[in-house]
């Protein structure tokens, strides 16, 4: 995860797909896909 937080840290974009709550939780916002679909963490019109 290390790797991950310093390349963030340097200014870069880290998107991550992961199924660990635990992994998760390392994140600054986090996403919720359902069935191919945006449930939770977004706040952007999605069409």
């Amino acid at each position: 995860m290390k790797i991950f937080e310093d390349l963030n840290r340097d200014g870069r974009t880290v998107i991550m797909i992961t199924h660990d709550h635990k992994i998760a939780s390392h994140a600054d916002r986090v996403v919720r896909v359902k069935d191919g679909l945006l449930v939770e963490g977004f706040n952007e019109s999605v069409t």
